[in-house]
């Protein structure tokens, strides 16, 4: 975990030290509401590198964890943005690469590894007031998981079946309503 944190906080170290171009915004920081409501804390970093050119890093954190539910996870985004209009508004197609370490299942399996990958996205930013404004966006990413799954209801007296799996799978790599601070 100690790991995610340093390469999250370096990532936004690099964000921040991109040479900025004349404009009222040049960088924004987010939060993303449905993310929230799944009880996940996503914050992420955006800066203007071009006219209609943004990179951006994001971080998600997620410590819910039971005896009959782990929806564990932490990842890390890192990626270009293409505005069509101006950065930071209207329409925008992005890409990510992504690392993800999870402990997803429930009661009776669990799974325990990590994955990393690339995705494409689309989305649409509307501007509230001059420092505010909100975004939708949604993607697709193809990753390659490498994990274990296991039953965690086996006591330490039976046999306990163990497996170990690497895949390719397509799945979402974005789906989020954030709101943004711009500076």
């Amino acid at each position: 975990m100690k790991s995610k944190i340093i390469v999250f906080t370096l990532l936004l170290a690099v964000l921040w030290g991109v040479p900025r171009r004349a404009a009222a915004q040049f960088f924004a920081v987010r939060a993303d509401a449905l993310a929230a409501l799944a009880g996940t804390l996503h914050l992420g970093a955006e800066a203007s590198v071009a006219d209609k050119w943004t990179i951006e890093a994001s971080g998600y954190w997620n410590p819910v964890r039971t005896s009959g539910l782990s929806m564990n996870f932490g990842a890390v985004q890192i990626g270009p943005r293409y505005w069509f209009y101006e950065s930071f508004v209207g329409h925008f197609i992005g890409a990510q690469l992504s690392w993800a370490g999870y402990d997803l299942g429930r009661r009776t399996r669990r799974y325990d590894g990590n994955a990393y990958g690339v995705g494409l996205s689309y989305g649409y930013a509307w501007m509230l007031s001059k420092r505010w404004n909100v975004a939708v966006e949604a993607g697709i990413g193809l990753f390659h998981t490498r994990d274990t799954r296991r039953d965690p209801t086996v006591s330490d007296w039976e046999d306990e079946y163990i497996y170990h799996t690497r895949r390719w799978t397509l799945l979402p790599s974005r789906l989020e309503v954030s709101f943004s601070y711009l500076f």
